[in-house]
């Protein structure tokens, strides 16, 4: 995590032909925190999450500061 943001992921469940779909949607906070997530079924999650975190967290952990663009590809 980081880039320190709260990222939100579905995958959908069951199988079309030879592909098979896990489930396990996610939301993750800042620091890399599971706050909600789903099992193998279908589900409805629901996630309340701070966005004011993102600030604190990349203050107390300034990682952006480490990137090197010019590496880039």
């Amino acid at each position: 995590m980081q880039n320190q943001v709260t990222i939100a992921m579905c995958n959908r469940v069951g199988e079309e032909g030879d592909v098979t779909f896990a489930g396990r949607s996610v939301v993750v906070d800042s620091y890399g925190n599971v706050i909600s997530e789903a099992d193998g079924q279908e589900r409805l999650i629901i996630a309340d999450i701070d966005l004011s975190q993102t600030a604190v967290a990349r203050k107390r952990r300034p990682f952006l500061g480490l990137r090197r663009p010019e590496w880039y590809a």
